[in-house]
């Protein structure tokens, strides 16, 4: 595997905007004759503003998109992160695989990454009942290689060079590249997947054999509308299904002599895992742990 390499051709926005900063990196010295992209990673170093006034914000990635005549978004969500604008500064990572691709594919569509605060069109006030506008909120977190003007204007006095200085943390595009014929085809991969689905854990849904695990992908969007679940987009709840063989127990056998006391015995699940999700109250993140949502076993009773 090819180490990765740190891109760090990053381009200033003129003149900066108070709600979002955007960030572009020249990919085209990239080769790819002999290898494939695997993996694209976008770190971005958080400076602290000591001057912010929101303790906590949620900042959005966007890839930047040419308008067409199909689509009037000029943007792609990619992810999220929430950052504390007054704390220590940090790394901010993010994976962009997808959108690097399309930059390798076509070099005019890279017009860069955007940074801006996440603001939802309109808050809920359950005491009034009301629904309210949301004003368009100041990306208050500061990044170094794009906002150090305001960073060296912010400098204490007789503050050192080097607890101020955050020059060598530039944006960085991290790209992990295979040689092409190292890299698994996406057939074949999908085949291997097919196959280990069905495994002594699992069986498939046209299978004929007794109680067994049965694979069920739920995507919370698609299959039940709930747009409040921000991770994961979806999860593996799985089934149990199949016939029960008739055991010759105490139980089976007193349901033999009275047919009409008690069901015939039936598939159920055995083993019942949590699913811990996210979500935003506002702008306020909130993790919670739903019980009993995956099956992981099944039994006869």
């Amino acid at each position: 595997m090819l180490q990765p390499t740190p891109r760090t051709y990053a381009v200033n926005p003129v003149p900066p905007s108070p709600y979002f900063r955007t960030v572009q990196f020249d990919v085209s010295a990239v080769e790819l004759a002999n290898s494939t992209l695997v993996k694209a990673e976008f770190r971005i170093f958080r400076a602290p503003n000591p001057q912010a006034r929101a303790a906590e914000q949620r900042v959005e990635v966007y890839q930047l998109l040419m308008p067409d005549e199909e689509s009037i978004s000029t943007q792609r969500y990619i992810d999220s992160r929430t950052v504390q604008p007054r704390a220590k500064g940090s790394w901010i990572s993010v994976e962009v695989t997808e959108t690097v691709k399309d930059w390798l594919g076509d070099t005019e569509k890279n017009l860069g990454l955007k940074l801006g605060v996440h603001c939802p069109c309109c808050t809920f006030v359950p005491s009034t009942n009301n629904i309210l506008p949301n004003k368009s909120e100041e990306l208050e977190a500061l990044f170094a290689g794009v906002d150090d003007e305001q960073l060296r204007q912010m400098q204490r006095p007789g503050q050192t060079k080097g607890q101020a200085d955050v020059s060598t943390k530039k944006p960085q595009l991290i790209l992990t590249l295979l040689p092409s014929d190292r890299v698994e085809n996406p057939t074949k991969k999908s085949r291997k997947r097919r196959a280990a689905a069905v495994d002594s854990s699992t069986c498939s849904r046209n299978s004929e054999q007794g109680c067994c695990l049965r694979s069920l992908y739920i995507d919370f969007r698609r299959d039940l509308n709930w747009k409040w679940i921000h991770e994961p987009k979806g999860y593996k709840a799985n089934f149990c299904a199949g016939s029960c063989p008739y055991l010759w127990s105490a139980d089976n056998h007193y349901n033999m002599m009275n047919p009409e006391a008690s069901a015939s015995p039936c598939c159920v699940p055995q083993d019942l895992e949590p699913l811990t999700i996210v979500y935003f109250i506002g702008r306020t993140p909130r993790v919670e742990q739903l019980s009993n949502m995956v099956v992981k076993s099944c039994k006869c009773r």
